[in-house]
């Protein structure tokens, strides 16, 4: 059984969406304490939007969350995902939660992706979740998805049209901020 795994960080929510659809992930599980985000893309009500113009499902799941209080004390990521372990021992039903959902999407035909903001997921509580999630069923496959930006090929690169000052040279003293 599979489960993709998708931090948010640094992605523009075109690109983080097209990662899932290129997936074939059919439902985003929300592992945020709050989905809620700076960035107002990934605001729950516009990503839930986003994923449904897509075809996705999408499921917050507020207690497989970092708590705030873990998060806002911990002196660095090692002490604030350790917290995260300490609490989940006394939170397994998120766990059997997350379990039924992964298993009900892996019958549609249609896995699911916990996701997150943190980009790496060994800094980020999904790391955690994966590893107890794969203790209660030995057959979860994790694969953690590392988008990356498209690039212009060079022969592109070399078709775009250029400034007439592209190679000129100015003098410092003709900078405006000298």
């Amino acid at each position: 059984m599979k489960i993709y795994s998708l931090g948010y960080q640094n992605l523009s929510v075109e690109l983080y969406v097209q990662n899932l659809v290129n997936a074939g992930v059919g439902i985003i599980l929300d592992v945020r304490e709050h989905a809620w985000s700076q960035r107002p893309a990934f605001v729950k009500s516009n990503l839930q939007k986003a994923l449904s113009d897509a075809g996705m499902d999408y499921c917050h799941i507020k207690q497989a969350g970092n708590p705030s209080q873990n998060r806002k004390t911990a002196r660095n990521a090692r002490e604030c995902l350790a917290r995260y372990r300490e609490h989940l021992r006394s939170n397994r039903g998120c766990l059997d939660a997350l379990l039924l959902m992964i298993r009900q999407a892996e019958e549609k035909g249609r896995p699911a992706c916990l996701t997150c903001y943190e980009r790496k997921p060994k800094e980020c509580h999904r790391s955690i979740l994966v590893d107890e999630l794969v203790k209660l069923d030995p057959t979860i496959i994790t694969i953690h998805l590392e988008p990356t930006l498209p690039t212009l090929s060079s022969k592109k690169l070399k078709a775009r049209p250029q400034s007439l000052a592209a190679n000129a040279f100015l003098s410092p003293a003709l900078l405006p901020f000298t």
